[in-house]
């Protein structure tokens, strides 16, 4: 039986001991050691007592969270944080205060030199046996699976969104990553455009397809109406992306031009079609405009020949500027996370590809966004676009959630039946009083939107009170009433003494900006950031952490566990608070533990 298989089925218990082989053949294959065992181990070995306990429930073989796990010996000499994994715990009520707390049996991580050799003498090592051993660690820490001689409780939650607990484990009040209406909300991309409603932050334009209006219609009718809504919808835009809602990492989606210099294309239009009508047998489709990437515009001439390397060492060639140039397509992300003093951005991230779904998993390339890759006529604009889109999206999704939480609960237990009849929900907040209805952690997808024409003359403005973009010229190239002002508060001319248009430079000849406002005093940017779509989970912490140079690696998961361990840290006092003198609601250790060597060590 595999070490924290702690079910009661027995049937289930042997699948996962199973499964344990397969975590055991990945985490080899991807580099790490066979771990040190101690079965019995006493908590006060890793001071479970004393420090704040945060876990990460999840399968022991996923090979994302491991770089998090690297973190536990910092975490712990500098924060006084236990970050542990385990893939069972329990939940358990203290028959006194009627307090509900998760109990963790075992765990597996990363121990400090100093950790290690208190596991060691736990064991029964003399001193000098323990120090030895440890002397031999440095300061990445040494691999370690345990299974401890009593539960310690868990004081604050990274959640597997699969885990039979999920429908339950917010009754527990502890600080959780992902409760479970904004996980719900994550996949609801029908819904991001009234998300985002009043932040002056939008999405690309789209419209929707429901299950409900496949299933309210005959094959034919439904495909007439999607029909009649593409050719009206790429009146506007000829080329459009078609999503299924509730995917995420752009599975399923694909790309298709409908209109050739604004005649449709038959064979495109009719494949959108079948796409759409199979697709909302099972599920909602979102289709959107496809928005344009400017690859090598947005980018550094030196990061764009760093990225043609990369791609060739994968065996893609990419032309940059001899034709046929390859298309090249990028977008952000940004991942927020909540600590004591508010909301803080762990991860910047950009990811390249050469297909239309710029995804990591489907061909892009992952890099770390940082100021010094970007044109440098663009840099301060976008760092300044992207961190505002972040952080107002935030704060529209928030409000979204306080009032529209039942209906997204309805359309989660629409793709997760299996939790709906165990799915007991009600509104609380955990110990430290966050509302089970907000949002503690985002990984946001976010992608620029030029201002400006390739020459870098400015073509429209965006109107943060209206959220639209307006253009300053018209189809026949005439310029709209729109006024913009120099610095001096003076409009610019828009036309000549011919009455032709005058092209509003927004860069003089050195590239600097030139600073131009709108009717509203706000002046104007090159460039808008629209926020693509919030996803759940650990996605791209790895390939983030591998672009990090060594003085840094494990930065950004860094910052995630110090963040919810001050949230845990809350929750921990509150609790201990709440218990009195019984602060811990186990029996205590008896005997030594076990110890079993690597073999590496």
């Amino acid at each position: 039986m595999g070490i924290g298989i702690n079910l009661e089925d027995e049937d289930e218990r042997f699948w996962f001991s199973y499964a344990r082989l397969r975590d055991a053949v990945v985490l080899l294959h991807e580099g790490y050691p066979l771990p040190e065992i101690f079965i019995n181990l006493d908590p006060k070995a890793l001071k479970c007592d004393e420090r704040t306990n945060v876990v990460i429930v999840y399968p022991h073989g996923n090979t994302t969270v491991p770089v998090a796990l690297e973190q536990n010996p910092k975490l712990t000499k500098e924060r006084s944080i236990n970050l542990i994994l385990t893939a069972f715990p329990e939940i358990v009520e203290d028959r006194e205060t009627g307090l509900k707390v998760l109990h963790v049996y075992d765990g597996f991580t990363f121990l400090s030199r100093d950790d290690y050799k208190s596991a060691l003498m736990a064991s029964g090592l003399s001193r000098e046996e323990a120090e030895e051993k440890a002397s031999k660690i440095g300061s990445k820490g040494i691999l370690a699976l345990f299974k401890f001689s009593r539960p310690i409780i868990a004081h604050g939650i990274f959640f597997h969104f699969t885990h039979p607990l999920r429908p339950e484990i917010e009754f527990v009040r502890a600080p959780i990553i992902q409760p479970i209406v904004w996980e719900a909300a994550t996949y609801l991309k029908c819904k991001l455009p009234d998300m985002l409603k009043g932040s002056g932050i939008r999405t690309a334009d789209q419209f929707n397809w429901y299950m409900d209006q496949t299933a309210s219609m005959s094959e034919s009718e439904a495909k007439t109406e999607i029909r009649r809504r593409l050719i009206e919808f790429t009146k506007a835009y000829d080329t459009i992306i078609i999503k299924p809602e509730k995917e995420s990492g752009g599975r399923n989606a694909k790309v298709i031009q409908i209109r050739r210099n604004g005649k449709i294309i038959d064979e495109n239009l009719e494949e959108a079609v079948n796409l759409i009508y199979e697709i909302s047998k099972s599920d909602s489709v979102v289709v959107q405009e496809f928005l344009k990437s400017y690859v090598r515009k947005l980018y550094t001439k030196e990061f764009l020949e760093n990225l043609v390397e990369r791609f060739a060492r994968l065996g893609v060639p990419v032309r940059l500027y001899r034709d046929p140039q390859t298309p090249l397509f990028s977008y952000f992300r940004q991942i927020l996370v909540l600590g004591e003093k508010g909301y803080e951005i762990s991860h910047h991230i950009t990811v390249i590809g050469t297909t239309g779904v710029a995804n990591v998993g489907q061909g892009g390339l992952l890099y770390e966004y940082t100021d010094d890759i970007i044109n440098p006529k663009y840099r301060e604009d976008l760092r300044r676009e992207i961190t505002k889109a972040a952080y107002r999206s935030m704060e529209a999704q928030r409000r979204y959630l306080r009032t529209h939480w039942k209906e997204i609960l309805d359309d989660y237990l629409k793709i997760h039946p299996e939790f709906a009849k165990r799915l007991k929900f009600r509104v609380i907040t955990d110990l430290t009083g966050f509302d089970n209805r907000d949002i503690p952690y985002e990984m946001g997808d976010f992608m620029p939107v030029f201002l400006v024409d390739e020459n870098d003359n400015l073509v429209r403005i965006y109107d943060e009170d209206t959220e639209r973009l307006i253009p300053l010229y018209d189809e026949n190239g005439k310029p709209t009433p729109v006024e913009i002002y120099d610095e001096n508060g003076k409009p610019v001319p828009r036309v000549d003494e011919h009455g032709n248009p005058v092209p509003i430079k927004l860069f003089d000849e050195k590239g600097n900006k030139i600073p131009l406002f709108d009717s509203k005093g706000r002046q104007i940017s090159s460039l808008v950031v629209y926020k693509i779509e919030a996803n759940p989970g650990a996605g791209l912490w790895r390939p983030h952490n591998d672009q990090l140079p060594p003085h840094r690696k494990g930065e950004g998961v860094y910052i995630i566990f110090s963040r919810l361990g001050e949230r845990a840290a809350i929750y921990k006092k509150k609790l201990e608070e709440m218990l009195g003198e019984r602060k811990v609601l186990t029996e205590e250790s008896k005997g030594a533990a076990t110890y079993l060597p690597s073999g590496e060590t």
